[in-house]
């Protein structure tokens, strides 16, 4: 998906342009837009781990006291800030989305990507186990605490006064894979004759959404 994404990135954003990498994680995609010519600040709650050749600043993106110091030193700094996989792991999905607005300045972008729940897969492991994919018990250990649909991605952003450009699937996800377990074929079997009565984003493993900040 980071091929997506920087594909996307590049398609309206000029090379040179500040972009802030709200949750790193290890540095990857902030190392290959800084590769890609862009002025690249990273964050994330893990110093340890960040491999990418960028300027790093450790912060917890459910400590409130931390995330106003560090609005209060970037306020609208930056032409994009990126919000890859992260809104999903927060407390308050609302109050996320209301920070990014806050770093980026008037009339900047935010990217931001989170698991598709309402995929074809997902919508059929709720029929199934009640549990949105990515969502169940063995996913807690890794920080999935909050889905966040396409629908509740625009309500959010809108009210708070942002504007959603495109909402579109991210990832690779086939309408139907064969596989020598009967269950899974059971799974792929159900989704891709579901998925010609489905509404709203059910390809993609997740969703990528451009958000434009009003300009002054």
């Amino acid at each position: 998906m980071h091929d997506q994404l920087a594909n996307i990135i590049c398609s309206f954003l000029p090379k040179g342009s500040n972009i802030l990498d709200y949750g790193a994680g290890e540095g990857a995609f902030s190392q290959r837009i800084h590769d890609l010519g862009y002025r690249v600040f990273a964050v994330d709650i893990e110093q340890e781990s960040f491999k990418a050749s960028v300027p790093f600043e450790r912060l917890d993106f459910n400590n409130n006291s931390q995330i106003i110091s560090f609005q209060q030193k970037y306020l609208e700094s930056f032409d994009l800030v990126l919000g890859i996989e992260v809104i999903e792991h927060v407390e308050n999905p609302w109050q996320f989305i209301r920070n990014l607005k806050s770093l980026v300045k008037p009339g900047g972008w935010i990217l931001i990507s989170t698991p598709n729940v309402t995929s074809w897969y997902s919508r059929i492991n709720f029929f199934l186990k009640g549990r949105f994919h990515q969502f169940e018990d063995y996913d807690r250990h890794y920080g999935h605490i909050n889905p966040v649909t396409e629908d509740e991605l625009r309500l959010i952003c809108e009210q708070s006064g942002l504007q959603v450009k495109q909402i579109l699937p991210g990832g690779w996800l086939p309408r139907l894979w064969l596989s020598c377990s009967p269950k899974a074929l059971l799974i792929n079997l159900l989704g891709f004759w579901g998925s010609f009565f489905m509404k709203g984003l059910y390809e993609g493993w997740c969703l990528i959404a451009l958000i434009k900040k009003p300009g002054d």
